[in-house]
C-alpha cells in the first residue's frame, strides 16, 4: 500500500497527532526546567542584596559621624597655694595639651592661652612638669575654658620643687646703684608704676621684680607683670616708674618704653637719709 487508502491515512494522522503531543510535553518540561533554574539563580541574588543592605543600613546607624567639631580654646593656669592661703593662678607657658582620640597636641604660649581642634565627647589631657596631669571631656561650650593645675605631691606629702625657669622675653633689667656704685637687690627697692587718673590725682601700682643673678639683681618682666598692663590685659607701649630705695630720701622717677626683646637701664642714688 502507498498510504493512500483510508486505513494509512488514519494511521498517518494518529503518528503526527502523537508527535506532536510529544513535542509540546518536551517543551513544556524544558520551559519548566529553565523556570526552575531561574528561580534559583535569583533568590540567592536576592536574599544576599536584601543581606547587604541590611548590613549597610546597620553600619550606618551604629558608626557616628564627627561633624560636631569645635576649636577648644582656653588657658592653664598653675594652682600653687600661696602664703596667705590664695591660689597663684601664674599661666603655665609650655603646658601641653593632648587629644587622645586623634593624638594632636597644642602648647600654652606666653600666656598661658591654648587651642585645639576636637569633638565633643574627647577626652583631653592637660600636662606640665611638677603638676598633677588632668584629663577632661570636650563640651560645646568649652571656647574659653580654664584649666588649673594642682603642684604634684611626693609620697611624703611635701611639694616637689622643680626649676622651671624658662626664657622669657620683654624684659627690663634695673641696675640700681647705691652711692658706692653698688647694685642693689630688688628686696631693697619699691618700684611702682605712677600716672594721673581721671580726676587729675596720682595714682600707682607697686611692680614685681624679680632677682636673676648677681649681675642682674632687679629684673621685670613687662609681659608678665598686672602693673605693666593695660585694660584688656595688653603690655602698656610705655610706663613712668618711681623707685623707692631704703635708705634714701628721695625717690627717683624714669620714663621707660616696651622693651622689644630685652633693655638695661642704670639708676644711681646718691644721698642717704641722714
Amino acid at each position: 500500500c502507498l498510504g493512500t487508502c483510508p486505513k494509512c491515512e488514519a494511521e498517518v494522522r494518529y503518528l503526527e497527532q502523537q508527535l506532536r503531543a510529544r513535542s509540546l510535553a518536551g517543551k513544556a518540561v524544558a520551559l519548566a526546567g529553565i523556570s526552575a533554574v531561574s528561580l534559583a539563580m535569583l533568590m540567592p541574588i536576592s536574599a544576599e542584596a536584601q543581606t547587604q543592605q541590611e548590613r549597610q543600613t546597620f553600619m550606618k546607624g551604629s558608626i557616628p559621624a564627627m561633624t560636631d567639631t569645635i576649636t577648644v580654646k582656653g588657658i592653664v593656669l598653675s594652682g600653687d597655694t600661696l602664703p596667705d592661703g590664695g591660689i597663684s593662678k601664674e599661666p603655665l607657658i609650655g603646658a601641653t595639651i593632648s587629644n587622645n582620640r586623634t593624638a594632636l597636641g597644642a602648647i600654652a604660649d606666653l600666656e598661658g592661652h591654648f587651642g585645639l581642634p576636637a569633638c565633643v565627647g574627647d577626652t583631653l589631657k592637660v600636662e606640665y612638669v611638677g603638676y598633677e596631669p588632668q584629663t577632661i571631656v570636650v563640651t560645646e561650650d568649652m571656647r574659653n575654658v580654664e584649666i588649673t593645675l594642682t603642684p604634684y605631691q611626693a609620697l611624703t606629702g611635701e611639694v616637689v620643687v622643680l626649676d622651671t625657669r624658662h626664657e622669657k622675653k620683654h624684659y627690663l633689667d634695673l641696675n640700681v646703684k647705691d652711692q658706692h656704685g653698688t647694685l642693689m637687690d630688688c628686696d631693697n627697692l619699691d618700684i611702682s608704676r605712677v600716672w594721673i587718673d581721671e580726676d587729675g590725682e596720682e595714682d600707682y601700682e607697686y611692680l614685681n621684680p624679680e632677682y636673676f643673678d648677681e649681675k642682674h639683681p632687679c629684673r621685670i618682666y613687662w609681659d608678665d607683670d598686672l602693673a605693666l598692663q593695660d585694660e584688656d590685659g595688653k603690655p602698656l607701649k610705655e610706663a613712668t616708674l618711681r623707685i623707692e630705695a631704703e635708705g634714701y630720701d628721695d625717690p627717683i622717677t624714669i620714663k621707660v618704653k616696651y622693651p622689644k626683646r630685652n633693655a638695661k637701664k642704670t639708676i644711681k642714688f646718691k644721698h642717704k637719709k641722714k
